[in-house]
């Protein structure tokens, strides 16, 4: 007797974890919402290319609204499915596979060739003072193969085309700029959308954007197929960027600045 009920004690409690870890989720008009260790997990599809995850602790409100993002999320067509420990979000040419137990997200190609990963447990959230407000630093890590070639983050002095195995502090300054984005020779890129002081930083474990402040984590991935495809995703996103008139080509002089009108009537 004493073993029958030990064994229903037993199935109960194992019945009762499997439960616990089968997350539900949240259907809504881009795309679905996951509460997943007490992180608010949500995939948006801006196109059937372009997808936004946006991350923040349980307990927090995100209500951001992106200084850099024009473009709006338009009816896109997606399924969600369940199988196993996964959720799978599928537009016609990205597939997010979202891992229920550890929120681990993958992307893949319409094809399901493999793109990119994130790096399973790094998703993280420091709270921190921001001038009197309650906010935090948030980091988010991803997995690159070995000999997978990155481009972009803004123009530097480092010499360097690609961007692996580069630390960047990505703060404006006279001879370097910064964009929070880059580009991968397997036809994706990637668009860190955070404003605050952020580090990038890219090793043979991991490939990691960094903020100082911000109420979520909060980023674009863009199936393009190839470079121009994936410029075309931002170019979408951002905002297109319009051509000189052809009266502006010709010799240009660049220089710091002059001092005073004299030393600008003399030059």
């Amino acid at each position: 007797m004493k073993k029958i009920l030990f064994t229903k004690i037993v199935l109960l409690f194992s019945l009762c974890i499997n439960t616990a870890n089968a997350q539900s989720y949240e259907m809504t008009g881009t795309g679905v919402k996951v509460e997943i260790d007490k992180i608010n997990v949500e995939i948006q599809f801006y196109t059937p290319s372009i997808v936004r995850v946006v991350k923040y602790p349980k307990e927090s409100v995100c209500a951001k609204q992106s200084l850099s993002v024009v473009k709006s999320p338009e009816k896109v067509s997606f399924n969600a499915k369940k199988t196993g420990d996964n959720l799978v979000v599928k537009s016609k040419a990205v597939s997010v596979v979202i891992n229920l137990n550890n929120g681990q997200i993958n992307f893949n190609s319409g094809s399901q060739i493999a793109l990119l990963k994130e790096k399973a447990g790094s998703t993280a959230f420091t709270e921190i003072n921001d001038a009197g407000e309650k906010s935090f630093s948030v980091s988010q890590s991803f997995e690159l193969e070995k000999e997978e070639c990155i481009y972009g983050l803004g123009q530097q002095q480092q010499g360097k085309m690609s961007k692996r195995k580069v630390s960047l502090k990505m703060v404006q300054g006279n001879l370097d700029d910064y964009i929070p984005f880059f580009q991968s020779v397997k036809g994706y890129g990637l668009f860190w959308d955070n404003y605050s002081p952020t580090y990038f930083d890219d090793n043979k474990e991991r490939t990691t954007f960094k903020s100082d402040v911000g109420d979520c984590i909060d980023y674009y991935f863009m199936s393009g197929g190839n470079a121009d495809g994936v410029i075309a995703c931002m170019r979408t996103l951002t905002g297109q960027a319009p051509m000189f008139p052809l009266w502006t080509y010709g010799f240009w002089q660049s220089k710091e600045r002059y001092k005073t009108q004299e030393e600008i009537v003399g030059v």
